[in-house]
């Protein structure tokens, strides 16, 4: 079947179909980047929620069968994704050059194996930010550290968000120094209750 591309007619049907397929995909985007922002959003609410919470103890009891499923596939995709970069670190001065050669050499493969474990990531990491995670606080800083990892990478991926997720990897890091800043001050309490609690029981 041929098409006559000087038909005003196909020009038409062919704006329209490119202006819905645009629509279709530009907000699937929008929704995708809102999601992050609120992702980060969840995720700075449960470090202030640390930082104001009641029991200095933190809490380490995954009992919830749901939450720690997907605490353990997290952790097995983590893994996964740690072992890809490092072979791409190989294969490069530093990782980001390693990661942006899968676009520039055509590497359809890895590239679409990298951009789908950093998408499922994604959509966990997402999912642990609704949940209670400031009484985890060694698990919310490592889902920090990971978010910072992935936007690196999305960074590296798609060339027409690589501002944005520039930005969202900075918020991360400094997400992430003020958690480390509440985690040394909780332990700093904590051996202070605990050296006050003994003085008391041996006078």
């Amino acid at each position: 079947m041929s098409y006559n591309t000087e038909d005003p007619y196909f020009e038409t049907e062919f704006e329209e179909i490119f202006n819905e397929w645009y629509e279709i995909e530009g907000v699937r985007k929008i929704k995708e980047l809102s999601r992050q922002f609120r992702t980060f959003f969840n995720y700075k609410t449960e470090v202030i929620r640390y930082r104001f919470r009641s029991n200095l103890a933190p809490t380490e009891n995954f009992t919830n069968t749901n939450f720690f499923t997907q605490k353990q596939k997290i952790e097995s995709l983590t893994l996964e994704f740690i072992t890809m970069l490092r072979k791409m670190k190989k294969t490069a001065q530093t990782l980001e050059q390693g990661i942006r050669s899968l676009f520039y050499n055509n590497n359809k493969s890895q590239f679409n194996q990298l951009s789908e474990i950093t998408d499922q990531l994604f959509i966990l990491i997402h999912y642990f930010s609704e949940e209670s995670l400031h009484s985890h606080p060694k698990f919310l800083k490592f889902i920090i550290l990971l978010a910072q990892d992935i936007c690196m990478v999305k960074k590296c991926l798609y060339a027409q968000f690589s501002e944005f997720f520039e930005e969202l990897e900075i918020n991360y890091s400094n997400l992430e120094k003020e958690l480390n800043i509440l985690v040394e001050r909780t332990l700093v309490e904590e051996k202070k209750f605990e050296k006050q609690l003994e003085e008391k029981l041996t006078s």
